[in-house]
C-alpha cells in the first residue's frame, strides 16, 4: 500500500495562507493592480498607436506593480527595501574610526617640553 507524505517546512512563519488561485492577498492585488494598470495602457496605445507598441506599454506598465508583489528578500518586501534604502542615503556619513598620529602627538610633546625648559630657564634669571 502507498504512503503519501506531506513536507513541512522547519519555519512555520514561511507558510502564507493563499487567497485567490494559489496567490496570496498581497500577490492578488497586486497583480490586479498591474492588470488595471497594464490593459489602460494597452487601450490607449492600441487605439492611438498599433498593436506591438500597445503590448509593450501593457508589459512596462504592469511589470512594477506586479513585481512588488511577488518580491521578496529576507522576509522583506520591496517597498520595504527601498525605504530603507533611501533612509540609508539620506543620513550624513559620519566617520566611526579615527586613527592616532602618535608622530603628531610626539612631536608636540617634545615642542611642549621645550618651551617649558625655556619658560622655567626664563623664570630663574
Amino acid at each position: 500500500m502507498a504512503q503519501n507524505y506531506v513536507k513541512i517546512p522547519k519555519d512555520l512563519s514561511l507558510i502564507k495562507q493563499k487567497f485567490i488561485l494559489g496567490l496570496t492577498k498581497r500577490q492578488a492585488i497586486s497583480f490586479g493592480i498591474g492588470a488595471v494598470m497594464g490593459f489602460t495602457a494597452f487601450y490607449i496605445c492600441n487605439t492611438t498607436i498599433n498593436f506591438q507598441a500597445a503590448c509593450f506599454a501593457l508589459g512596462i506598465f504592469a511589470f512594477p506593480a506586479i513585481f512588488c508583489g511577488i518580491f521578496n528578500k529576507n522576509g522583506m518586501h520591496f517597498e520595504q527595501i527601498v525605504k530603507l534604502m533611501i533612509s540609508f542615503f539620506r543620513k550624513p556619513r559620519t566617520r566611526t574610526y579615527q586613527s592616532e598620529n602618535t608622530f603628531l602627538i610626539l612631536s608636540r610633546q617634545l615642542e611642549y617640553d621645550k618651551l617649558k625648559k625655556i619658560l622655567a630657564n626664563s623664570d630663574k634669571k
